[in-house]
Formats: C-alpha cells, structure tokens, sequence
C-alpha cells in the first residue's frame, strides 16, 4: 500500500464523523475567545507587573490552543473532504 492509499484511508477514518469536527471547530473558537479575553481584561483591569504579563500570557496560550484546535476542526469538516475527492482512485468505467 502506497502512501496515497494510506493518506486516502487515514482522511475517510478522520472525516467519517463531522460532528466531531464541528465540535473541535466551535471549541476551539470559544477557547480562541475566552483567551482574547483574558488578554484585554488583564491589558484593562490589572496595573502594569509581572502578574499581568503572567496573566497576559496564559491567555495567549489559551488564544493559540484555541485557535489551532479550531482550524483542525475546520480542517475536518472542509479541506478534508476535498483531499479525499482528489485521492480518490478513478476507474476506466468513469
């Protein structure tokens, strides 16, 4: 088996549930969300130290995570299904 077949098999596992890849896609745009938002209420609310930065920080943690957990989603429920229409194997009948 080839890494075509391979890749081919690996992308119809992946994508044969979109639920699942709805659900990472909204999850992830909330965690993108809530880490923008830690970010401005910690740039607002708190004086300039090193536990805003602290602060500051974990939500651009969350913001990266989030996002990247986002796009895999989005990934599964569009790019995904493409690559595997042009994986596919066509035969002489079509």
């Amino acid at each position: 088996m080839n890494l075509r077949d391979r890749l081919h098999q690996w992308l119809q596992r992946y994508t044969g549930d979109p639920r699942r890849s709805l659900s990472l896609f909204t999850g992830g745009g909330f965690g993108f969300v809530i880490g923008m938002m830690i970010i401005l209420i910690s740039e607002r609310l708190m004086n300039a130290s090193l536990n805003q930065e602290l602060v500051a920080l974990a939500g651009l943690l969350m913001t990266i995570v989030g996002a990247l957990i986002a796009l895999w989603g989005y990934l599964g429920i569009s790019l995904f299904k493409i690559l595997i229409y042009l994986l596919e194997r066509k035969t002489n009948n079509e």
